[in-house]
């Protein structure tokens, strides 16, 4: 008996240390961490920093490309998840510490962020070109699909247990108890990830070790154009959650647990759409699953327009949806982006060209928040009416985010992918096999 294992073995273990990574970064760096930050006070722009240090810290995988392959995947992620881990722990005691005021937690936070997020941006470096290694490009849909269900429910774990922890008044305590909750999981995720098999590098990924002509590779026509739509795309959604939620606290007047019970839907919206992205995706190809995507998005950066601007109620059911929404279109923007980044880089080369890829996309990710929140700030007394329009920061942010969601919609254009089926037969096989699947499950009751 062979004692390699088998991909459905390979992928089990890479999709619970994707749950059990979501659960720990949905709270470090997703709502519950920007709802800490504005306990203690913190500015927009603060909240920009908070939001940026993930993306931003990510170039960091161009220097550490270079050791990827003297050191393999494996040990490369092993050796950043451990360490973040402990800063993890280090966190959890900081909301109890009574000996120092807001702001010099505030600061205490940003460095631990700050680490946190050092040591994330050297160690994914390594992530994307190992599964790309390891999963069969037949079988890398699939693998995404499943991949994405288990961090859509490890992010709905993370908001379902902070709602229930951030329900009522906030506490320090509460922090506390939500920081050391992610630690755990951090730690629990190691379990996994060390289960997940290594993959030799040949000698075609060897060589990208070497000196790496960074000019040439920018020339490669079809790579060069899914690295504008991404930057552009960022500039939409980089900081949007967290200052939603600023937004929902300053103008809407909405409590911690109603903004996290809202936030929640956004997971429960991209975990149902999955089952039926695999499928078309596999059928129609990329690039229809981005219009889609971002038609969600588009949408729902127009209700926040329109809430802002005072032409709709900020009600918890309407919020609710348009959580809801947005989450379909992370769900289905995320499999189809990934998918066309895999299909994209050449094998010589590989893990720059993903690194290449990482930071300019991380780069504006990163810079998009910061930005955004010194606008927000320096927009803080700006209030007027304009025909049935109530002109603010939160309208004006919102209003620009529209039309950069235009723009990137017409940017999914000139990518390149290969040939798929027509959309309307893709839909109609999904639905049809859809319903198959259900009437076999009813016969077999």
């Amino acid at each position: 008996m062979s004692s390699v294992p088998t991909l459905a073995e390979e992928t089990r273990n890479a999709h619970r240390f994707s749950l059990y990574n979501a659960l720990n970064f949905q709270i470090t760096l997703g709502a519950p961490m920007v709802l800490y930050a504005k306990a203690l006070g913190g500015t927009a722009t603060t909240i920009g920093i908070v939001a940026s240090l993930a993306p931003l810290l990510t170039v960091l995988q161009l220097p550490t490309a270079y050791f990827i392959p003297k050191i393999g995947y494996k040990d490369f992620v092993l050796l950043g998840w451990i360490s973040r881990s402990a800063i993890m722990f280090s966190l959890a005691i900081l909301p109890l510490v009574t000996s120092f005021g807001p702001e010099a937690k505030i600061s205490l936070l940003l460095m631990a962020l700050f680490v946190f997020n050092v040591l994330r941006g050297i160690s994914t470096g390594a992530w994307l070109p190992w599964l790309t290694s390891l999963v069969p490009e037949e079988l890398r849909g699939q693998f995404l699909r499943r991949d994405q269900t288990y961090m859509q429910a490890g992010g709905m774990l993370a908001l379902a247990i902070s709602t229930v922890i951030l329900w009522k008044n906030s506490q320090p305590w509460q922090f506390a108890l939500l920081f050391l909750i992610s630690a755990l999981a951090a730690t629990t995720s190691l379990l996994y990830i060390k289960r997940v098999p290594d993959v030799e590098i040949g000698p075609q990924l060897k060589g990208s070790g070497q000196p790496v002509p960074w000019g040439q590779m920018l020339k490669f026509a079809p790579f060069r154009r899914l690295l504008v739509f991404n930057v552009v795309y960022n500039w939409v959604i980089g900081g949007l959650a967290a200052f939603v939620i600023g937004f929902l606290q300053i103008r809407a007047g909405f409590s911690d647990g109603a903004i996290l019970a809202c936030s929640l839907l956004s997971f429960v919206g991209a975990t149902c759409c999955v089952p039926l992205a695999g499928p078309l995706l596999e059928r129609v190809g990329c690039k229809p699953i981005l219009r889609l995507a971002l038609v969600c998005y588009l949408w729902a950066v127009l209700c926040w327009f329109f809430i802002s601007a005072h032409l709709l109620a900020a009600d918890i059911p309407e919020v609710g949806l348009i959580y809801f929404i947005t989450g379909v279109a992370g769900g289905l923007f995320s499999i189809a982006n990934t998918r066309i980044a895999m299909d994209t880089m050449p094998l010589m080369g590989r893990n720059h060209f993903f690194s290449l890829f990482t930071v300019f996309a991380s780069v504006s990710l990163g810079l998009a928040p910061v930005v955004w929140g010194i606008f927000l700030d320096l927009l803080t007394k700006t209030e007027f009416q304009f025909i049935w329009f109530n002109v603010n920061r939160y309208s004006l942010y919102f209003f620009f985010l529209v039309l950069l969601t235009l723009l990137t919609f017409f940017l999914t254009r000139p990518l390149v992918e290969k040939a798929a089926e027509p959309v309307s037969l893709a839909l109609r096989d999904a639905i049809i096999a859809a319903r198959l699947r259900l009437l076999n499950r009813f016969l077999n009751r």
